[in-house]
């Protein structure tokens, strides 16, 4: 079954213009977008080539070959600069529509910044070299902040481009098919809180191997991602030392935002006590890592500019609470010692929980149907003064208004991921809800954990304002 963004991407491929069109596609590494690229390039007898961190003279060197060889030319061609390269991908396609793929372009935007404006001026309304081409040029990459500039503001290719495809990680439903059927969905939602939703971590990176039951899970966590010989040990800095936005100023001060955010620091403010900073010597760092697709800002329904952060994947949240800062003792230590007696606490502390939030979000987000809310205009997490205390609100949804402070609260959740629903966490919300006031009267109230004891079951089945999310409802209902 096709996703929307695979939809997306071909109906670009497949586009019937008479003319070459541009595309965009980028996200973070692994997700799979080089492998959709070259399924379909494939399947339309297109041109793929994937740039890698040379100088410009030895790209254009490989490009030649590669374009020499899809064409079964019997003299290999030479290209002396990106008009020439370009000129002739266009010819790659005269009389019908044929992807050609430039993936990694970063890199090839690292050598020579120059290449975009070429382009830009190759896809503008005087370029002779397109007549009678039909090249469905995709540019993919996944340095995001480099890919985005692409057509912000006032860069060369703003306006030339047809599709800006963002490629997202799997959400946990999906991820979860990746597991075996009978492991339950509380073993799904415990590998997603370590590897989240990116296809090569699932595969590749752990050896195709992934646990078959709750009881494997201890087994695939210290042998797969604690191990010695584990290649996601160094996954999240390789991520950072690949993009270029963050390779060239050094990765230190993006480590210690990425740490302390992962490790509870989820304001500016705290990030910046932390790091023993102020707030505008660290604004622009936290800035770079939320553009660069590595950070996500989480505005706050109802109250103006006090947005909180979080990790995007749950696998930096792991590499950042778990792997970073115990390192020294998974080298020192047998990593099943370490896991048991440490580690595993500290994972479930501060990995399952803001993970499992999430997760909640995403649900009503994503799949919660109108019957279960109908307005989803603004949700995000929340803080609700309680007796003069301020109050982490996981969920909170709140209707369209024209400041956030007269926006009325259409729903207030709380997401537990390591034990049973009770009464207790309905009346906790309870009062938060009675904390906002006339604004939040109507309010529903939707809990979310792994299982829902027999008390708060009773009691929800004889009101219409409490919705409850058990992991069955989480992974499969609305």
């Amino acid at each position: 079954m096709q996703t929307i963004d695979e939809q997306e991407l071909d109906r670009f491929l497949d586009a019937t213009v008479a003319r070459p069109t541009l595309g965009l596609m980028y996200g973070r590494r692994r997700i799979g977008k080089s492998t959709a690229l070259v399924e379909r390039t494939n399947a339309r007898s297109g041109f793929y080539f994937e740039a890698i961190r040379v100088q410009t003279s030895v790209q254009l060197d490989r490009l030649a070959r590669a374009v020499s060889e899809y064409l079964n030319l019997p003299a290999r061609i030479t290209f002396a600069n990106w008009e020439e390269a370009i000129e002739t991908l266009f010819t790659l396609s005269e009389g019908r529509p044929v992807p050609v793929v430039l993936d990694e372009v970063g890199h090839i935007l690292d050598a020579d910044p120059s290449f975009e404006s070429v382009l830009a001026s190759a896809f503008g309304p005087g370029a002779r070299r397109s007549r009678g081409s039909q090249a469905r040029f995709v540019l993919c990459g996944s340095a995001i902040a480099m890919m985005r500039a692409l057509t912000a503001g006032e860069a060369p290719l703003r306006g030339r481009a047809s599709m800006e495809l963002i490629v997202q990680a799997d959400d946990f439903r999906v991820a979860a098919k990746r597991l075996d059927p009978t492991g339950g969905y509380a073993t799904a939602a415990r590998v997603f809180a370590v590897i989240g939703g990116v296809v090569g971590y699932a595969t590749d990176m752990v050896g195709f191997d992934l646990p078959t039951s709750a009881s494997d899970f201890n087994r695939w966590v210290v042998e797969r991602v604690l191990s010695h010989g584990a290649t996601l040990h160094s996954e999240a800095t390789t991520l950072l030392a690949e993009d270029p936005t963050f390779a060239s100023r050094g990765s230190l001060l993006y480590n210690s935002v990425l740490g302390a955010i992962a490790n509870g620091a989820i304001t500016a403010g705290a990030i910046a006590s932390i790091l023993k900073k102020s707030v505008g010597n660290i604004a622009p760092a936290l800035n770079r890592l939320v553009d660069a697709g590595f950070v996500m800002r989480l505005e706050d329904p109802i109250r103006s500019q006090r947005p909180t952060y979080a990790l995007v994947d749950p696998f930096l949240q792991f590499h950042y609470a778990v792997l970073e800062p115990h390192g020294a003792l998974l080298r020192d230590r047998n990593p099943r010692e370490s896991w048991e007696t440490r580690l595993e606490k500290v994972f479930d502390s501060q990995v399952r929980g803001p993970v499992f939030e999430e997760q909640a979000r995403t649900w009503v987000r994503r799949f919660a149907d109108s019957s279960t809310l109908r307005v989803l205009d603004h949700i995000g997490p929340s803080l609700v003064t309680v007796g003069g205390t301020a109050r982490q609100v996981d969920l909170l949804v709140a209707a369209q208004g024209k400041e956030p402070s007269e926006r009325m609260v259409i729903a207030l959740g709380e997401a537990k991921s390591g034990e049973s629903l009770t009464t207790a966490h309905l009346h906790r919300l309870e009062h938060l809800r009675n904390a906002l006031g006339a604004r939040a009267s109507g309010a529903k109230l939707i809990l979310v954990g792994p299982s829902v004891d027999s008390p708060l079951r009773r009691d929800a089945e004889r009101r219409s304002d409490v919705e409850l999310v058990d992991l069955e409802r989480l992974y499969n209902g609305s």
